[in-house]
């Protein structure tokens, strides 16, 4: 990651940056709506699983929002119902997104290694995601790869997510990667 980045927990002040940037990284159809954010980062802010990545100016330039779920109860696109239960299972990659002023950078490869250290301090070895606008390349390179075959509640959450959407899932090493070995 540049040295003129750096990472840090998002917080409810910074719910208005990110959906700007969503806004910028998406089309309509998976714009969320304010609340669906809002309760995203209300329930995950002491477990600092979501991150931005601010350029020197204190702007966002990328972000990433990960969830601690049980397997079957990821929230579905435009969800504003998220509460993190007691127990989860696994962390689910809600949402990554890189900025036009952010990207060729290494900013998702930084988010996705800063992710991943928290999930193990969550206890969380498995981390899945739902990639979407044809991005499953991107995260298959990056060691994330599809279930041998996908259960029927997790089809029909994958049907909020459009035609496309793939499930796509890893099992991370004992120990967390470095964003360094990622660039």
């Amino acid at each position: 990651m540049p040295s003129d980045f750096s990472l840090r927990p998002l917080w409810a002040v910074d719910l208005g940056a990110v959906l700007r940037l969503q806004a910028d990284c998406y089309g309509p159809d998976y714009v969320e709506p304010d609340e669906a954010f809002a309760s995203k980062l209300r329930e995950t802010t002491a477990l600092q699983t979501c991150w931005g990545a601010f350029d020197a100016s204190g702007a966002l330039r990328a972000y990433a929002v990960s969830l601690p779920v049980c397997a079957d109860t990821m929230p579905g696109l435009h969800a504003s119902d998220y509460r993190c239960p007691s127990r989860p299972t696994l962390l689910y990659l809600h949402d990554v997104a890189v900025g036009p002023q952010g990207r060729g950078r290494g900013l998702a490869q930084a988010l996705l290694a800063r992710i991943e250290q928290r999930a193990h301090a969550l206890g969380l070895a498995r981390m899945g995601l739902i990639a979407v606008q044809d991005s499953a390349p991107f995260w298959q390179r990056l060691g994330f790869a599809p279930l041998p075959s996908v259960p029927s509640w997790l089809q029909r959450k994958l049907q909020s997510f459009g035609e496309a959407a793939r499930y796509l899932e890893r099992v991370s090493p004992a120990q967390p990667l470095d964003a360094c070995q990622l660039e």
